[in-house]
């Protein structure tokens, strides 16, 4: 899924320019976006800062409102848990497979935040009717876990069911806010966004029982982020240039 995401991402501006010529208001924007987020609340406390990428998928009306939904998937080495296997792992620091063998097992965060948003646009400069200062809000979903990879097979341990006892599942209501520029311009082949992305997530943990802290997994939690977000812009648009007035420079 990543690789698409990515294929995407680079290939669509060379889109875009066909796109480029015509002159009207209103139109699907469909952009691809990479993250930077930096965490807060409680999700401070599981994961380091970590990227995302993810695909918003909008519609821009002649009055400057703007609709849409987005989805971000979230990864990276970014687990900040240490001793998450503290009740198996023995004096050594490291867990030993069945066959008497030591195991490297990777940490990763992997979950998403989707979500659908309200807008608004304000031309800056007034002469682009497509470019300006965006601002919009949202809510959706967030969900997060450990994901745990392992070079073995052979841990029985962490096999099967017991594997929920570790990857601390959690997902819940999200809100969003956005502020940041969109560059829409007729006549330009790059058209872009870029702007902070600010997250929160009412979330709960999923899992019955925690393994490792042996408690109830169950905890109510407030996930934070702010992201800086890039995004390039594909735009479809659905009104022919004569239907509308432009006044240029």
């Amino acid at each position: 899924m990543r690789f698409w995401i990515i294929t995407l991402f680079f290939c669509l501006p060379s889109i875009s320019f066909a796109q480029s010529e015509v002159k009207t208001s209103q139109a699907f924007l469909f952009t691809p976006h990479i993250s930077r987020h930096w965490v807060g609340g409680d999700l401070d406390k599981r994961f380091y800062d970590f990227n995302a990428i993810g695909m918003d998928i909008a519609y821009k009306f002649k009055s400057n409102l703007i609709m849409g939904v987005d989805y971000d998937w979230f990864y990276g080495q970014s687990v900040k848990d240490e001793g998450i296997f503290s009740q198996i792992d023995g004096n050594s620091g490291l867990i030993i497979d069945q066959n008497g063998d030591f195991s490297v097992i990777n940490l990763n965060i992997k979950g998403f935040t989707s979500n659908f948003y309200m807008g608004y646009l304000i031309n800056i400069p007034k002469i682009h009717s497509n470019s300006g200062l965006l601002v919009s809000m949202g809510a959706g979903f967030m969900q997060h876990k450990i994901d745990l990879f392992s070079s073995q097979i052979t841990i029985p341990q962490l096999n099967g069911e017991y594997e929920k006892g570790y990857d601390k599942l959690t997902y819940g209501f999200a809100t969003k806010q956005y502020i940041g520029y969109q560059h829409l311009v007729n006549h330009n082949r790059y058209h872009f966004r870029i702007g902070l992305v600010f997250n929160q997530g009412f979330t709960e943990g999923q899992r019955t029982w925690d393994f490792n802290a042996n408690t109830s997994g169950k905890d109510k939690r407030f996930d934070t982020s702010v992201a800086l977000q890039l995004g390039l812009i594909v735009p479809i648009y659905t009104k022919k240039a004569e239907d509308e007035e432009f006044f240029y420079y």
